[in-house]
């Protein structure tokens, strides 16, 4: 497309919630991959004393694209870790003129723990010589930027099982394996697919919107593995070629497991799962892009807005009045930051992305809610300098219990539903409906 792109890009604004810029003309993206997996031998992150790793499935990367418009950029980085975030990095961004970092996790339980100590060495400690190369990673997508064109597109796949099986007497109980693979509900199946073109029309990155737990690989295995999000970029980028890099954005997953589990504690029989779960979904992504393909990509505008809440902790009585806050263990804070960030591209694609691990009720009620085309929900984002805020149930999930509804989680109820409301404001007030005067509209 040889016309003038004109993109609005994120940059901060006087109001407290929202972050906007002024227009700008054109629009460029950069594009970067770094291998981030650590040596064999230490730990992974996901489950309960897990044995040393001894091998590697899918490399454990971290996937950077980076958009920026005049003198405004944005850097989103998707790394395949279970839960993490990255003061650190947050904390280097106004160095590379980049105004805001949007750090999201595949959440794969057999990626490895970014805080062992003295792993590999006490001199080269895995969390800074993995930050070290995904800051890099971001200089290299900064530097190599291109013109770039968004379109979007959705498909459907049930590959998951929500865990948390509802019973008629009002609870829930927690099915963490389903041999039988039986799919209990309620899901949702939605593949959402963003598409980024350059000037000559090539695919150059595809990000992919799913909501299901990376735990194909269970407790037993021992090999690192980005699991099935990996066994899908790779399928996908195969049968794209040319330089086409996928990305895998986590969606509101926190009660959502894979109807493949692999627990057999055979590297042989196991392993095949992993590529079945993620050809399956690769499947339907590649059945998406065929379906866009006579749909052109461009770039109107691209909108910002982001918010920090601070919410109670929802056990106040197992805490100490005299406890003073730890960020490193935020569970055992009397409150608790939580951010949500909302993106509206081309006026017809709206991004919301919440803290921890939301239930997948959010993911539906955003799309109902939101009265776009396209409307992704990314979970498991570290978009500001919080600590983890571990799972997020809505509150009829919350009231039935179950393992992330009751067991396991430590956000106030209702913190799911305030941050998701906080993203529709956000939304509205982007689209220009949510005015900054009264409003009245007379049938005349």
């Amino acid at each position: 497309m040889k016309s003038i792109l004109t993109i609005i890009l994120g940059a901060f604004y006087m109001l407290p919630s929202l972050v906007m810029a002024n227009p700008y003309t054109g629009i460029s993206a950069g594009i970067a991959v770094v291998d981030i997996t650590p040596p064999l031998g230490g730990e992974r992150l996901g489950y309960e004393a897990p044995q040393p790793s001894d091998g590697v499935n899918y490399p454990i990367t971290a996937r950077v694209l980076v958009l920026a418009s005049g003198e405004t950029s944005v850097a989103i980085v998707v790394w395949d870790l279970c839960l993490a975030d990255s003061p650190w990095l947050h904390a280097r961004m106004p160095e590379l003129g980049i105004h805001q970092l949007l750090l999201f996790n595949t959440h794969t339980h057999s990626g490895p723990n970014l805080d062992q100590e003295n792993f590999p060495t006490k001199e080269n400690q895995l969390r800074t010589t993995t930050e070290r190369k995904v800051l890099e990673a971001i200089k290299a997508a900064k530097q190599n930027m291109f013109p770039a064109l968004f379109a979007a597109g959705e498909g459907s796949i049930q590959l998951g099982y929500n865990r948390l099986v509802r019973q008629p007497e009002g609870y829930a109980l927690t099915h963490f394996d389903n041999p039988e693979r039986i799919p209990y509900g309620p899901v949702d199946p939605t593949v959402g697919v963003l598409r980024v073109t350059d000037a000559q029309g090539a695919v150059r990155a595809v990000l992919v919107n799913y909501a299901c737990h990376p735990v194909v690989l269970g407790p037993s295995n021992r090999q690192l593995s980005a699991d099935y999000p990996g066994a899908m970029r790779n399928e996908v980028e195969s049968k794209l070629g040319g330089n086409a890099v996928c990305f895998f954005l986590q969606g509101a997953a926190g009660d959502i497991n894979p109807l493949m589990l692999a627990r057999t504690g055979d590297p042989v029989k196991d392993l095949p799962v992993v590529d079945t779960m993620g050809k399956s979904l690769a499947g339907e992504v590649l059945a998406v892009l065929e379906r866009m393909k006579s749909a052109p990509g461009k770039a109107e505008q691209l909108l910002s807005a982001t918010k920090t809440f601070t919410v109670d902790n929802r056990w106040p009585a197992l805490l100490t009045s005299d406890q003073p806050a730890r960020p490193e263990t935020p569970w055992l804070n009397k409150t608790i930051q939580v951010s949500v960030t909302t993106l509206l591209l081309n006026s017809d694609i709206g991004i919301v992305t919440l803290p921890g691990e939301p239930f997948h009720q959010f993911q539906l009620d955003w799309r109902r809610k939101a009265g776009l085309p396209h409307a992704f929900l990314i979970g498991y984002s570290s978009d500001a300098k919080n600590p983890w805020a571990g799972y997020m149930p809505d509150i009829e999930s919350a009231a039935r219990g179950g393992y992330g509804a009751s067991d396991g989680t430590y956000l106030a109820v209702g913190t799911g539903e305030r941050l998701l409301n906080e993203g529709l404001a956000q939304l509205y007030t982007l689209q220009g409906r949510l005015k900054a005067k009264p409003q009245r509209h007379l049938n005349e």
